[in-house]
């Protein structure tokens, strides 16, 4: 099977439709070139299988022979939100999410949350997830992408939510309800819901105003863990594999 490079689309030109020509620019045609790819080799260019044409020194030019063919993408539209966690922790969050099946990544910043970004900062740290997100998706056999949204402030998540999910799954480590998380896992199964939102809070967790906010959404689950209070990272793992687990046939 050809390799798979993920191109960003400002990076890629097409040319006519009826030629299936296309030129791309980027980070991918540096990887393409140290590999050692030459004319006439095949490759997979985000959901397309091309040939390579010609090689130039920033850029290649590709005939796309075909779509590829689909792998590894979810039958369920699982949107992640959490909050940015600091040193490596953030990483290993997307990798593992991108793994495990998510769709989307919207990381916020809430009350509690450590890491704090200026704008510009906030810029270089998505393109940075994004590029991780990438990684993940080729390691993993994926033939979709995974994107990273921007980083949101908890008031903008608030007002981004209304009405966008069929469901909004809110792990929460003060709920007391240890049967919440099955039950609500059946009660999705049971609607056959598959537009699906989850929310993970940072290493202090949710302020008790924004844990109030998020429950008074009509369609926001609010679920317990268990008694064992989860690291954030590892909560996501859990959550994330139950669901897919469930949902994700």
């Amino acid at each position: 099977m050809a390799r798979r490079f993920i191109v960003d689309n400002k990076d890629i030109k097409y040319f006519s439709k009826e030629e299936n020509i296309m030129e791309i620019k980027g980070k991918e045609v540096k990887h393409i070139q140290v590999l050692r790819y030459n004319n006439d080799d095949m490759i997979i260019v985000n959901e397309y299988v091309c040939k390579i044409i010609k090689m130039h020194s920033n850029y290649i030019e590709l005939e796309i022979i075909s779509n590829a063919k689909k792998q590894g993408e979810p039958n369920v539209n699982l949107t992640l939100f959490v909050a940015l966690l600091k040193g490596d922790k953030m990483d290993l969050v997307i990798q593992k999410s991108v793994e495990l099946g998510v769709k989307s990544i919207v990381p916020f910043i809430s009350c509690n949350t450590i890491v704090r970004l200026d704008e510009k900062s906030k810029i270089k740290k998505k393109e940075k997830l994004q590029i991780i997100a990438n990684e993940a998706c080729k390691q993993c056999g994926r033939t979709d992408t995974v994107e990273i949204k921007d980083i949101l402030t908890f008031d903008d998540v608030i007002k981004n939510i209304k009405s966008k999910y069929d469901i909004n799954i809110f792990a929460y480590e003060n709920e007391h309800n240890k049967y919440s998380f099955n039950e609500t896992m059946n009660y999705v199964k049971k609607k056959e819901y598959k537009n699906i939102a989850v929310f993970i809070g940072p290493e202090g967790g949710f302020k008790v105003e924004e844990a109030n906010q998020l429950k008074e959404f009509e369609n926001t689950k609010c679920i317990s863990l268990g008694t064992r209070i989860l690291r954030a990272e590892t909560a996501v793992i859990n959550v994330i594999s139950i669901i897919m687990y469930e949902l994700d046939i």
